[in-house]
């Protein structure tokens, strides 16, 4: 086999067809409609501060209840459970904020390099 022929053959096993240019095009210019996706950073922060007022609030008024309905150890120790798992829920989302804006940054990074060579709308 002729080295020509296998430069050839390498070239048309490599070519794109038109067809897949065509759909390539496409998606690529749809690239921004992926960031409703990427940026939902705030309504994490959003919820968590809604839980731990929740749970704020919970406690209180329990607490205030306990004297007629509950066995005040029992609502104590639930309260306390409940306190700590907001507290770790507002760590995780306090982890992932930090892991969004490294996200966001690469996708940003992604969409300006791919704009240098393709439109995006």
């Amino acid at each position: 086999m002729k080295l020509k022929s296998l430069i050839e053959n390498f070239n048309e096993e490599t070519k794109v067809g038109k067809a897949e240019k065509v759909a390539f095009l496409q998606e690529v210019s749809k690239f921004n409609e992926y960031g409703s996706t990427i940026y939902r950073t705030e309504d994490l922060k959003r919820v968590s501060k809604a839980i731990t007022e929740l749970v704020n609030r919970a406690e209180k008024i329990t607490l205030q209840e306990t004297d007629e309905w509950f066995d005040e150890v029992t609502v104590k120790r639930n309260m306390k459970a409940i306190k700590e798992g907001a507290k770790q829920f507002d760590k995780a989302v306090s982890e992932v904020s930090k892991l969004q804006q490294r996200l966001e940054s690469l996708y940003e990074e992604i969409g300006h390099n791919l704009s240098r060579y393709y439109e995006i709308k």
